[in-house]
């Protein structure tokens, strides 16, 4: 009994022994893997883009056809030119004129990002601007930018000009009168 109780000991002890050794981990490993990397640095500056001399989108006087609840569509171009869903709208007394803004800085950017805020809601949302159109001897070609989206506009021409037109969409029975007062927000920032 007594020659069995010192076996055990002995296991344990022999156990315990190696349990220490086999964790141990010679200093030699770690320095094996050490060196060293040379990183480049690069940096381009740029003109900063920069607005001025902003004019508002005006859609003009639209008259619903049709009465009872509608469901239309009207645009303005960059360039002007309505384009109305027939039996939705019509314009009366004036075509309304596109919106405006100078690029008083960064037009040798070429291309750019633009941010369009959220849509503008008149009337409950029977009325809702859900996007605008950028043209206009600024740009090199119109391009249309739904709101809460980004689009890519390219300047060039030799302008600094650029209009912007914009869309409508006309839902349920927009009560009349006149609606003004609420705005887009455009981010235009570089990109390469």
């Amino acid at each position: 009994m007594d020659i069995k109780t010192l076996d055990l000991k002995t296991k344990l002890m022999a156990g315990t022994v190696l349990a220490v050794i086999s964790g141990f981990v010679p200093p030699v490993a770690n320095t094996a893997s050490a060196g060293t990397a040379t990183i480049g640095a690069t940096l381009e500056l740029v003109t900063a883009i920069t607005i001025a001399n902003t004019s508002a989108l005006d859609f003009g006087r639209i008259a619903i056809t049709g009465g009872g609840p509608v469901a239309g569509v009207h645009v303005l171009s960059s360039a002007g030119v309505v384009a109305t869903q027939a039996g939705s709208s019509a314009m009366v007394g004036g075509a309304g004129t596109p919106g405006s803004f100078d690029i008083t800085g960064g037009v040798t950017a070429g291309n750019v990002t633009a941010a369009v805020s959220a849509a503008v809601s008149y009337d409950g949302g029977d009325i809702l601007v859900d996007q605008l159109i950028f043209g206009g001897p600024g740009l090199s070609a119109p391009v249309t930018v739904a709101a809460g989206a980004t689009g890519t506009l390219v300047f060039g021409g030799g302008s600094t000009d650029v209009q912007v037109g914009g869309r409508i969409t006309f839902s349920g029975t927009p009560a009349v009168g006149a609606y003004n007062g609420l705005d887009f927000t455009v981010t235009i920032t570089d990109i390469p």
